[in-house]
């Protein structure tokens, strides 16, 4: 034990049952006081300290390597020690033999995706460079050839790690390897398409959460399909668990899908009456949260963004307008209110006419729809009257099937248009959807706490 006690060793601290990496700060005759790499100290009486206690770190967990399955200390703690060593000079990505670890710097890092390093990793096979998402697109780029089977990277890990730009990121190097085949510089239509539907997709699908003002509240499936030439020659966008409930109802702090703000920000002084547009505080469905503004989010700008890409996807004017129009109708169906009259009845008349008139239904038969329940016995319609309760449950399952169904449309709309030939290989990219720690597991709860490192991992 006594070679551990040396001033400027390091050890691993047994402190409640977990390993803290840490470096023996002063050793006197009677005390030894330990410094851990996250800045903690622990002073213990000599006489106290076994080898249950302290255990040796191995040199390789203090220098810190690029792939982890090199590490001679292979536990949780020297996981975590060597991401955090790597975190701390601006190295963000390490290597778990073929799998990618990367924790989100949280800002911009000079030079890590410009063009240079888009021509470094395209020459160089994995494990020749440090490690990086480049050399993984690489990869299976060169395994369409190398072995002649379609590639698929997987991305997985918490809200706010990163997955959403490091699928952009996948999808800028495969771009330019594909330019790069074609003997151009200008991207084809169908890369232009598959990269203008980036800010429709994280417009309908991204909201605020506690942790992440851009999380995903859904997971999608990105299918590149190639020629035997090397360049992108179409594709398909796959979703799957949108988050519906967010539409009718966020977790205090939280915010609804992006769209809704920026029509409301963005839409002209016509197109706001046109649309009987309110301000976000006078909708049910945005207000409930006590949160309609997010920090470093620009609502009117994500508007300007997202009429572009939609006009660059070939979307008309008419259905532009028309999807407007449903959004401005989904937002005014939650400020329907419902009273007791013999059964449910609505209350407010000019709110039922103005989410018919924007979702093209007859006032008349919504109001039905909404607080009666019809069923057929022995060839015979029977209606019952709904409760307020159920009314209300009736008018938001509306409202989240709108917009799921509006969610599918645009997907459609976008594939049209990036629909290509499929007479080679593919590469995918799977955006699993964004998990978060709660103490209790529920929609409505309040987040507890986040693990340090926000890990996604690419396959």
């Amino acid at each position: 034990m006594e070679e551990y006690f040396m001033e400027g060793g390091h050890v691993w601290l047994v402190v409640n049952g977990t390993l803290v990496p840490a470096t023996v700060t002063s050793c006197s005759d009677g005390d030894v006081l330990f410094t851990s790499d996250y800045g903690q100290e622990f002073l213990y009486p000599r006489s106290a300290l076994t080898r249950d206690l302290v255990l040796p770190m191995h040199q390789s967990n203090r220098e810190g390597v690029e792939d982890m399955s090199l590490l001679s200390d292979l536990h949780e703690a020297a996981i975590m020690l060597n991401l955090h060593q790597r975190y701390t000079v601006d190295k963000i990505y390490t290597n778990i033999g073929s799998i990618l670890a990367s924790v989100n710097p949280y800002k911009q890092i000079e030079g890590l995706y410009d063009e240079t390093a888009v021509d470094l990793y395209s020459r160089h096979h994995l494990g020749e460079l440090p490690p990086h998402i480049f050399a993984i697109a690489n990869e299976c780029y060169c395994c369409l050839w190398k072995r002649h089977e379609s590639q698929c990277v997987l991305i997985s890990g918490e809200s706010g790690a990163g997955k959403t730009e490091s699928t952009k990121l996948l999808l800028k190097f495969l771009s330019s390897m594909s330019q790069s085949c074609a003997g151009g510089d200008n991207q084809t239509h169908v890369e232009e398409a598959i990269m203008e539907s980036s800010p429709i997709l994280e417009a309908f699908g991204n909201a605020k959460t506690v942790y992440n003002n851009n999380s995903s509240r859904f997971g999608k499936f990105i299918q590149l399909h190639f020629s035997q030439q090397g360049h992108i020659q179409g594709g398909r966008v796959v979703d799957y668990l949108l988050e519906k409930t967010r539409v009718t109802r966020q977790s205090p702090g939280e915010r609804s899908y992006h769209i809704f703000y920026a029509l409301l920000a963005g839409a002209s002084k016509e197109e706001k009456e046109g649309l009987s547009l309110l301000d976000p505080h006078s909708y049910q469905y945005l207000n409930s949260s006590g949160c309609v503004t997010a920090e470093g989010l620009n609502d009117k700008d994500l508007y300007n963004k997202v009429l572009t890409a939609l006009q660059v996807m070939d979307f008309s004017d008419e259905e532009i307008r028309e999807l407007w129009k449903l959004l401005s109708g989904t937002l005014q169906l939650g400020n329907l209110e419902f009273m007791t009259a013999g059964g449910a009845q609505i209350t407010t008349k000019a709110v039922l006419s103005d989410v018919a008139d924007l979702l093209g239904l007859d006032s008349f038969q919504l109001s039905e729809v909404l607080t009666q329940r019809s069923m057929i016995l022995r060839g015979e319609e029977i209606s019952s009257p709904l409760t307020v309760e159920q009314a209300t449950d009736s008018r938001d399952s509306l409202a989240m099937a709108l917009y799921a169904q509006c969610f599918s449309w645009l997907l459609g709309k976008i594939n049209s248009c990036i629909k290509g030939k499929e007479n080679f290989k593919s590469i995918g990219i799977l955006d699993i959807f964004g998990f978060e720690n709660f103490q209790v597991i529920s929609r409505l709860s309040r987040p507890s706490r986040r693990t340090p490192g926000f890990f996604k991992f690419f396959i």
